[in-house]
């Protein structure tokens, strides 16, 4: 019996070794299951008892000896089922335990970034544009002090588009310090993160942490323990023991457990500050973004559209004053262009976090 006790907890060491093994990775991870592993080893392998004992001298009448001796020694080994299954069941709770940090860390990252989430490829179109309509805007300027030293633009002409050609550059300067700062925010946040997954993914597997930790309670309510040795007093021999145990408050934890897993279900329901809570609102703030950023996108295709036909109908006159015109109209065409391009890709970004599709 011995025998198949230490072969049963050799095959239960190798199996939770792989399970562990192969488990997640990452330092918290790891420690979880060592932590584990550190408790559960104690509960997985069988006990050596060493006892010392007097038990009170016995007359027995019918004894022709009439006195027997208390003095006993024993050693024993044992084996307790039910301390191997809760090794196991902590082992569970740790691999819980570790999906748990897991999903808690995505939900927490893309929290990080919060309202501020597709700026950065937002910031990046417009810089991109900026950058490649800079060379246009010289030119205009460069025409326009040609035209000056010509005698056929004055000098306010020249330096209102001067001075709009500086608010493009100081505006270029502010969006590469932006993106950097924004690089920084987003440096470790999923991309294109689901909310709702990330909101379901945290809920999951908080309860079923939950669960594991109810089971292990159960556990308590039984004892099974095994053990067999040798006891010495004026002769030697060998007993074996095997004690079963269960307690009568077995029925009242069952009804606690079902009772805390149903208040934490209620809990992730109603409570808005846990993660699933707040991943939620942040579900619904790009819902919000996403439909003001169209309303405001339409407002800027109308705009855009006028500005062009209008620059169009004027760059039909050729003479200086139409130059100067379109001009100042092209300019404002590149600002209303890179406000475009920034909003309909900051939208693009935000419409998997509202759940709309692209």
């Amino acid at each position: 019996m011995l025998l198949g006790v230490s072969t049963a907890t050799l095959v239960v060491f190798s199996l939770t070794t792989t399970i562990a093994a192969a488990d997640g990775t990452g330092a918290v991870c790891e420690r979880l299951r060592a932590e584990a592993r550190a408790e559960a080893v104690l509960l997985y392998a069988p006990r050596i008892l060493v006892e010392g004992a007097r038990a009170p001298s016995v007359v027995d009448a019918g004894d022709p000896v009439g006195v027997t001796d208390g003095l006993q020694a024993r050693a024993s080994l044992g084996f307790s089922t039910v301390d191997a299954l809760r090794g196991r069941a902590l082992e569970r709770i740790a691999r819980a335990e570790c999906s748990r940090t897991i999903a808690a860390d995505r939900a927490g990252r893309a929290l990080g970034v919060g309202a501020r989430f597709g700026e950065l490829a937002a910031v990046r179109a417009e810089i991109a544009y900026l950058e490649h309509h800079l060379p246009e805007i010289d030119a205009l300027v460069s025409d326009a002090i040609e035209r000056f030293e010509h005698q056929r633009a004055t000098a306010i002409e020249v330096d209102e588009l001067r001075t709009r050609r500086g608010s493009f550059r100081v505006r270029l300067t502010a969006a590469r310090r932006e993106a950097g700062e924004l690089e920084e925010l987003e440096r470790d946040a999923p991309a294109a993160p689901q909310l709702a997954q990330l909101a379901h993914d945290v809920r999951t597997s908080e309860l079923a942490l939950d669960r594991e930790r109810a089971a292990l309670r159960g556990l308590s309510a039984w004892r099974l323990d095994v053990r067999a040795g040798v006891a010495g007093g004026e002769r030697a021999d060998w007993f074996a023991v095997v004690e079963l145990g269960y307690s009568l408050g077995q029925p009242f934890v069952g009804r606690a457990n079902r009772r805390a897993l149903d208040a934490r279900e209620r809990e992730h329901q109603t409570d808005d500050r846990a993660l699933p809570g707040q991943l939620e609102h942040l579900g619904r703030a790009m819902q919000r973004s996403v439909a003001d950023l169209g309303a405001e996108l339409a407002t800027l295709d109308t705009e855009l559209a006028a500005q062009v036909a209008e620059r169009d109908r004027i760059a039909a006159v050729a003479n200086d004053a139409a130059k100067q015109l379109v001009a100042r109209f092209t300019l404002e065409i590149f600002e209303l262009e890179a406000r475009h391009t920034y909003l309909s890709t900051l939208a693009t970004a935000r419409r998997p976090l509202a759940g709309v599709l692209p």
